[in-house]
């Protein structure tokens, strides 16, 4: 014979199962928001990291600039852990077209502007863009 005991503590396994499966869903849930969140601070970094690389070759491009109106742009060169260059051509009588670049891991940032030359180096307008090496 069943008696009331013997009912309460099948009951209790139930909601013990229940919590468990509770906790476990939870468990699960929070591991892949982490996850996504890691995935998205390894683009940001990536991003961060190859922005900072041709900003560092349109700065020093703007600077030779500045100094010298024919300068004809960068060679490639290792720099903070990936590369820059960068090159300049002629957009009109005081206009160039400088085309800036930073790679790192397979990836590279480019950052295209045009620059007026004609006392100090002026941008006018620029573009950046972001994507993975061609191969």
């Amino acid at each position: 014979m069943v008696g009331a005991g013997d009912r309460e503590r099948g009951s209790a396994l139930v909601f013990a199962l229940a919590a468990l499966t509770l906790v476990a869903i939870t468990v699960v849930a929070v591991t892949a928001e982490v996850q996504s969140r890691a995935a998205g601070v390894v683009l940001e970094e990536r991003s961060v990291r190859l922005v900072a690389l041709s900003d560092a070759a349109m700065a020093e491009t703007m600077a030779e600039l500045a100094v010298k109106k024919t300068f004809a742009g960068i060679s490639e060169r290792g720099f903070a852990g990936g590369s820059i260059a960068s090159t300049v051509r002629s957009a009109g009588a005081w206009e160039v077209e400088v085309t800036a670049i930073g790679r790192r891991n397979d990836w590279n940032s480019t950052l295209v502007a045009r620059v007026n030359i004609k006392n100090a180096p002026r941008v006018l307008r620029w573009k950046r863009t972001q994507q993975p090496e061609k191969n």
